[in-house]
């Protein structure tokens, strides 16, 4: 848990703090680099070029410097997947108790759509929806960016809709609740002064990991060319990112160019996989302190 926590921790210290930090803006363009030689003649190496004491992670195909791009993605690429996780959860708790409480209607119509969205790849339902609108000019990147996060969160509602659904309906059908339904308790205060502090941190456990699942799926689009925040597609050039410091579509932009510069890839790929490995340890490492503290598995 205390990896999961520090990086956790460090990553929100990168979105707040990391685009000051950065060497850089996304503006500033190295595209050659003189390099001196024995002979006294000086050699021009075009970008990308390899780390130096000016660009300490080097750059990239573009001549932007690497590591600018890993501390201003953060902003982008972990708060997206933090709104996605929020989304779903926010939405999917009263989702979840209506089925609950309604199994014949509102919670069999959770578990047909939970179970078509995940028979379904995500990814796949993702990339054909988004590839209507990312190269649109007339939205801008941040619209395009608040259309994917609302896009992606719908993917993932109903079937975190129905997990909460299933965790509810056990509390439910606890002898207490009974018990509580049988002295007149309504919905109303059964929900606030019983479910949910039993919920409580099943919610917190099942956000960390909607973020790491973000994440990953976030991933997977990048290496089909689905940037976060839409593309840019040039008559006859290739396509550019509208976030270029984005973790997920840095990796899909500059894959091809990993057998001869693989440091390249490999630092987006990096933070993206750490970001992935610090929400999967928080969230593991609160459910065992939990089962520990109180002799309950969640």
């Amino acid at each position: 848990m205390l990896f999961g926590l520090l990086g956790s921790i460090l990553l929100l210290l990168t979105i707040v703090f990391g685009p000051s930090l950065a060497p850089y803006s996304m503006d500033e363009l190295h595209l050659f680099k003189k390099i001196p030689q024995a002979d006294g003649t000086v050699k021009i190496e075009p970008a990308p070029q390899a780390p130096d004491g000016t660009n300490l992670l080097g750059t990239d195909q573009n001549g932007r410097d690497v590591l600018s791009k890993i501390l201003r993605g953060a902003r982008i690429t972990v708060t997206f997947a933090v709104l996605v996780a929020l989304l779903r959860v926010v939405v999917g708790l009263p989702l979840a108790y209506l089925g609950a409480s309604f199994p014949r209607t509102v919670g069999w119509l959770n578990e047909k759509l939970s179970l078509a969205f995940t028979t379904i790849p995500a990814v796949l339902i993702v990339f054909l929806v988004v590839i209507v609108f990312i190269f649109s000019d007339a939205i801008s990147p941040t619209q395009i960016l608040l259309l994917m996060s609302l896009l992606i969160a719908l993917v993932g509602l109903f079937p975190t809709a129905y997990v909460i659904q299933g965790k509810m309906d056990s509390i439910l059908k606890s002898p207490f609740m009974e018990g509580q339904r049988a002295i007149g308790t309504g919905r109303w205060r059964i929900l606030r002064k019983h479910i949910m502090p039993h919920l409580s941190t099943y919610v917190m456990v099942l956000l960390v990991s909607e973020i790491a699942q973000t994440l990953w799926l976030a991933g997977q689009l990048g290496v089909m060319s689905v940037f976060l925040g839409g593309s840019i597609l040039e008559q006859g050039g290739p396509i550019n990112m509208r976030y270029p410091e984005e973790w997920a579509g840095s990796i899909g932009y500059s894959y091809q160019a990993f057998r001869s510069h693989p440091m390249m890839v490999l630092y987006p790929v990096f933070a993206l996989s750490f970001a992935i490995l610090s929400f999967h340890t928080l969230a593991d490492g609160i459910r065992k302190h939990h089962e520990r503290k109180w002799g309950i598995s969640l």
